[in-house]
Parts: structure tokens; C-alpha cells; sequence
């Protein structure tokens, strides 16, 4: 209790210390006071001016759309005006050349109307002189797009003269160019090209060579479409090359026809195809690789199993057989010819088997007719003493028969 009382005390003297102030402390108040009304007041002047400056800003915004609208409707106004100016100008130049045409006089109506005939006649006139001249035969004619085919053969085979017409040539260019494709066999496309005054320009395709048969004189190049060539050379021959040892021109034509269907790398690496003696699969192909590996493959099935070898050559053993008659396996010179071997040793087997059995038959055979010839001499023997016995025991019954009657 004597504690409460004790701080009771202390808080009144403090009031009482802080109740008596000075004057200078009074009016700091005061001041102070004055100070934080007066930024108040500022506070809101401030801010009247700031609604009073965004109000005037929205005010100008709303006025300038409306100039916008006002000066884009001015536009329009004035493009449709000028529009109809145009049409106005149009209608008025229309109707002056009408009124002109109506007032042309009967002679420059006469030239009006004979002008086509005049031009077309003059014409006929220029195109009759040039034609009586020597320029009218004189043309240029150059061959592009030949890399085997030579330039003088395809103008020789387009069946170009010296005498033909320059217009002859342009009206009936595809006369000369049916020539050149019926003669030339390496040529695929033609087709004849006028330039002016008097060049022409023979732009041909050629086939590509796909392969090369070999023959006693050669080698024969075969083209895309099945074609064989005239022999060449071996210095004409390129540093690789896919030799086809096929002599039916139908097998070709159907090979190089599956290669169309094939990637040209696995092409690549063939080097010689001929035909493998089969005598259970009539169109089987033997292609020698450049890897040194054999694919047997028929020609029928070749675009369809020939693509596997990609795969699988990467595991094979050098100078792998793989067989893909029936099936896909990989086998080898020596396998096949100890597999050969077996089939000969079994063969002679089956020989000397079959001519065991025919020999011990004839014996069998010869030993029955002895036997039956032997039967038939004991039958022949005893039919004999049968006879003789018979005649015996006749000849005793007489005898007996006999001795009877002399008793009596």
C-alpha cells in the first residue's frame, strides 16, 4: 500500500511539473499548430488543382476526337469527290471521241477501214521479198545438252539442210525434233528454239548409261530405257562401272527398271550381275559386290530383298554367299563346296545302291528260270515212269491172265 501511495505522488508531481509551461513553450505550440493547418490548406489546394488540370485534360481529349472524326469524314468526303471528277472526265473524253468519230470525213473513214488489209498486204509483200533472198536459208543452228552424243550427229539426225527456210524450220519445228529422237538412241527429249534474226538452238536430254555388257569384241553401254550401244573401248570406259551379263533385253529392261526403285548407294556397289545357274528358280541373278561379298537374288524379288543387304553386311564375314532365293541366310564358298560334296558322295551312293539291288535281282531272276527248269525235267521225269509203270503192271495182268487159262 505505501508503494501505490509513494507512485501516486510521483505521477501528480510530473502533471503538475508539466502543467506549468513557459510562454516560449506556449506560443512554439502555437506555432507549430499554425504551420500543420497551413500545409493542410496547401494539401488541398493541390489537389483542386490537380482535378481541375485532368478534368481539362479530358475535356481536350474528347475534343480532339471529335476533330479526328470531323477530318476523317472531310476525307472521305473529299476522295468521293474526286472519284467524281474522274468519272466526269471519263464521260467527257468518252463522249469527244464520239463526237470526233462522227465528224471523220469519208476519206479517213476509207483509210480506216483499209488499213488492215494495207498492213496485212505489206506484210505478205516484205515476207515474199525475204524469202527470194539468200538470207531467207541462212540460219545458226547450235546443239546444247550433249555429253555423249555428238553435235554434228543430233544436226544430222534432226534431218536439217542447208536449202530449208528459216520459216519452214519455225512453223514445223517438231517434225525435227520426232527425227532426232526416232534416230539418235541416246537421245530422251529434243526440242527446237528460234531466236532472232536466224539462230536456232537444238536443246536435247540425254539417256544415262546405267551399265555395261561385256561381249567378245567389248563392252556394249546399256541406257536407262534397256538400249544397248555400238562397242567401246576400254580406254572409253569410266573407272567403275556395273557390268550386266544378261542376254535376254526383256530381264535388262525389268533390272534396271527395279534399280529406279532402289537407294543409288546400294546401285553403287554391284559391280558385275549375271545370271546364277539355278534349276528351281529360273530368274536368280548373281551380284558380285565391290566388297567382295555375292548376293543371290531373283530378279523378280530383287527391289523387295535386295535393300536387307545394307543391314546385314556389316556382320558378315569377308567373301559371305548371301543366299536370298527363299528366305535371307549367308553362307560361303567353302560351306557350299563341302555341302556340295555330301550331295556328290550321297549321289554315288544312290548309284551303287541302284546297281547292287539290279545286279542281286538278275541273279534272282536267273536263279528262279533254274529252278523252274529244273521242276519242269522232275514233272517231264515222272510222267515218264508213270507211263512205264502203267505199261508194267498191263504187261503183269496179261502175263497172269494168261498162266489162268493154260491151268484150265
Amino acid at each position: 500500500m505505501t508503494k501505490k501511495k509513494e507512485s501516486q505522488k510521483s505521477q501528480k508531481d510530473k502533471f503538475e511539473k508539466k502543467s506549468v509551461m513557459t510562454e516560449w513553450q506556449k506560443r512554439n505550440i502555437e506555432f507549430l499548430k499554425k504551420k500543420e493547418a497551413e500545409k493542410a490548406e496547401k494539401k488541398k489546394r493541390q489537389e483542386k488543382l490537380r482535378l481541375e488540370r485532368t478534368h481539362k485534360k479530358e475535356e481536350a481529349a474528347e475534343e480532339g476526337k471529335t476533330d479526328k472524326k470531323l477530318t476523317t469524314e472531310e476525307k472521305k468526303k473529299a476522295r468521293e469527290a474526286k472519284k467524281e471528277e474522274a468519272k466526269k472526265e471519263k464521260e467527257a473524253k468518252k463522249l469527244q471521241k464520239l463526237e470526233a468519230k462522227k465528224e471523220k470525213t469519208p476519206l479517213q473513214k476509207a483509210i480506216h477501214h483499209a488499213l488492215p488489209v494495207l498492213i496485212t498486204s505489206g506484210l505478205v509483200l516484205l515476207i515474199s521479198i525475204f524469202l527470194v533472198t539468200p538470207f531467207s536459208k541462212k540460219k545458226v543452228v547450235t546443239v546444247s545438252g550433249v555429253s555423249v552424243a555428238s553435235q554434228d550427229e543430233v544436226i544430222k539426225d534432226s534431218g536439217i539442210k542447208a536449202s530449208d527456210y528459216v520459216f519452214s524450220m519455225i512453223l514445223h519445228h517438231s517434225t525435227y525434233e520426232k527425227n532426232i529422237i526416232s534416230k539418235n538412241k541416246l537421245i530422251k527429249s529434243a526440242s527446237l528454239k528460234y531466236r532472232f534474226p536466224n539462230k536456232f538452238d537444238i536443246a536435247v536430254k540425254e539417256y544415262n548409261i546405267v551399265a555395261y555388257a561385256q561381249t567378245d569384241d567389248g563392252y556394249q553401254p546399256i541406257l536407262e530405257n534397256g538400249t544397248r550401244l555400238n562397242v567401246v573401248g576400254a580406254s572409253e570406259l569410266p573407272d567403275s562401272f556395273l557390268t550386266i551379263n544378261l542376254s535376254s533385253e526383256k530381264d535388262i529392261k525389268t533390272l534396271i527398271k527395279a534399280f529406279s526403285k532402289l537407294d543409288k548407294d546400294l546401285v553403287n556397289q554391284i559391280q558385275i550381275i549375271s545370271l546364277a545357274d539355278s534349276s528351281t528358280t529360273s530368274d536368280l541373278l548373281k551380284l558380285e559386290m565391290y566388297d567382295g561379298n555375292v548376293v543371290r537374288v531373283p530378279l523378280s524379288e530383287i527391289a523387295k530383298k535386295l535393300p536387307y543387304y545394307l543391314k546385314i553386311k556389316d556382320g558378315l564375314p569377308e567373301n559371305s554367299i548371301v543366299d536370298m532365293e527363299v528366305g535371307i541366310f549367308a553362307t560361303s564358298e567353302s560351306i557350299e563346296a563341302s555341302v556340295a560334296e555330301d550331295k556328290e558322295k550321297a549321289k554315288q551312293e544312290a548309284e551303287n545302291k541302284d546297281s547292287s539291288e539290279s545286279e542281286s535281282a538278275e541273279e534272282s531272276q536267273t536263279e528262279s528260270s533254274e529252278g523252274d527248269a529244273s521242276t519242269e525235267l522232275s514233272e517231264a521225269e515222272n510222267a515218264e515212269n508213270q507211263t512205264v509203270e502203267s505199261e508194267a503192271t498191263e504187261q503183269t495182268n496179261n502175263v497172269v491172265a494168261r498162266e489162268q487159262d493154260v491151268q484150265q
